[in-house]
């Protein structure tokens, strides 16, 4: 979703995303092609999207410093494990996983 904006809000091609997220061309483009990132479908999340939103602005402004973008994803990552936002892939791929009693994401 970061790389979307970036791409899509921001202007900045393929390659000058990837650059700024320290990752490949070539995976920016399955980013933005649905072929990575999608096991878990968090667009139209609100807090998901204002993070995302915060994330990319933080990073194109050039004052972001390492330790601020990883506690920024570590925060939204936490509401989308306490929101119980990953039961669906669980379920996938774990379908003996009782989920009734599940407290893995309550950690």
């Amino acid at each position: 979703m970061i790389v979307r904006r970036l791409v899509d809000k921001y202007g900045m091609t393929q390659l000058q995303a990837a650059r700024l997220l320290g990752i490949t061309q070539p995976a920016v483009s399955k980013y933005m092609h649905n072929k990575r990132g999608i096991a878990i479908n968090l667009k139209g999340i609100a807090h998901v999207d204002e993070a995302t939103d915060r994330i990319a602005a933080l990073l194109v402004s050039g004052r972001a410093q390492e330790v601020q973008v990883l506690s920024k994803l570590n925060e939204v990552s936490m509401r989308v494990r306490r929101g119980k936002l990953m039961c669906n892939l669980h379920r996938r791929l774990e379908p003996e996983l009782n989920l009734g009693g599940c407290r893995i994401c309550e950690a």
